[in-house]
């Protein structure tokens, strides 16, 4: 339970955040999480298909080519799932 004087303090900082950061506030008071960018989401989608595919491609083709830029566009589809993970 917090205390009186707790209290106050938390509504302070929400007045500020009403002040400052309406929209923030707006999608906090809310409950609901903001959606992802669509542009965003399809990147993403489309590097993993792409991936995907350069993987299938090398292999079947036995192609080292292929088969190495489809790995580095794995590693790429990754770091971007990643850092999409810790902003979230």
């Amino acid at each position: 339970m917090l205390s009186h004087h707790d209290r106050q303090e938390l509504q302070k900082i929400e007045r500020w955040f009403e002040l400052t950061e309406p929209a923030l506030a707006a999608r906090l008071s809310s409950g609901r999480p903001a959606r992802p960018p669509l542009l965003r989401l399809a990147v993403v989608l489309s590097l993993d298909i792409t991936a995907g595919l350069l993987m299938l491609l090398g292999m079947v083709a036995s192609s080292p080519a292929l088969l190495l830029t489809g790995m580095i566009t794995v590693t790429m589809a990754v770091i971007v799932h990643l850092s999409r993970f810790g902003r979230d």
